[in-house]
């Protein structure tokens, strides 16, 4: 009797745990594309766009240290991005409001007229206002070069 009481509630829960998986998919793919559409607003200069999915609280960290993004927005028009590509994407969900999405990214362009460093490990926190996602902290670490053989 137990064990066909579990197998009706396994039956049972089957397709909320489809949809649930299902949306979780969504989300993430959601969240990948947002990305890429940053990235692609820089390579751009459309600061508008990239402005558009960023919280206005928004704080990047990379070598020099801290930036809020009021601050790199004044720097915006300094970066010119020739290509770029993202993968060993990753989106990690710490809650259903909250998202980390980790990458490889690497391209070739200047900001401030110094190399932009490629590859580099990237990641960036989203979280869900509003009903809306948005970027609210960025960082980028310089991939160490590959291991002598």
């Amino acid at each position: 009797m137990i064990k066909h009481c579990l197998l009706v509630a396994v039956i049972a829960l089957m397709p909320v745990l489809a949809v649930a998986q299902q949306t979780t998919e969504s989300k993430a793919k959601q969240i990948e594309a947002m990305e890429r559409a940053l990235h692609a607003a820089i390579q751009k200069g459309d600061v508008n766009t990239f402005k558009a999915n960023i919280a206005e609280d928004a704080v990047s960290i990379e070598g020099t240290g801290p930036t809020p993004i009021a601050e790199f927005l004044k720097m915006f028009d300094q970066i010119k991005v020739t290509k770029f590509a993202l993968d060993q994407v990753r989106v990690n969900f710490l809650n259903d409001s909250a998202a980390i999405i980790t990458y490889r990214w690497t391209g070739s362009g200047t900001m401030m007229g110094q190399p932009l460093p490629s590859p580099v490990w990237a990641s960036t926190v989203y979280v869900l206002r509003a009903g809306k996602w948005q970027a609210v902290f960025h960082q980028e670490t310089a991939a160490a070069p590959p291991a002598k053989k």
